[in-house]
């Protein structure tokens, strides 16, 4: 999912407009996003964000347990490193072998029926 610098801008906006209606301390810049903010942001999940972490994503701590995330860093990082934000995906040849396996396997399952089945 691509989005314009404009609609994360108003994403993250949207987001602090929230956070502000329900009492949440607003980040500390307007560079700087929680978890679920930089998800929006990047149209990906959190576990996503949490893969990406290990994976080497920058991030400032905050506190014992909370981070922040400054936008323009973890998009410059998400284009030198080449994540996929959805992992891994399988490519063709893997996919035709599956099939071909489960065709085998689903004949194979035909004629131990036609073997089974009583006669009359």
């Amino acid at each position: 999912m691509n989005m314009s610098e404009a609609e994360m801008r108003h994403i993250a906006e949207m987001v602090a407009a929230l956070d502000k209606a329900a009492g949440k301390k607003p980040a500390s810049t307007a560079g700087e996003l929680n978890r679920q903010q930089i998800c929006a942001a990047l149209g990906v999940s959190e576990s996503t964000i949490r893969r990406l972490e290990q994976a080497g994503l920058p991030y400032t701590p905050v506190g014992a347990r909370s981070k922040r995330y400054d936008l323009e860093e973890c998009k410059n990082w998400l284009k030198e490193n080449n994540q996929c934000p959805s992992g891994t995906t399988r490519t063709e040849g893997s996919t035709s072998a599956l099939w071909s396996a489960a065709k085998d396997f689903t004949i194979s399952c035909r004629k131990a029926q036609l073997r089974v089945m009583p006669s009359e």
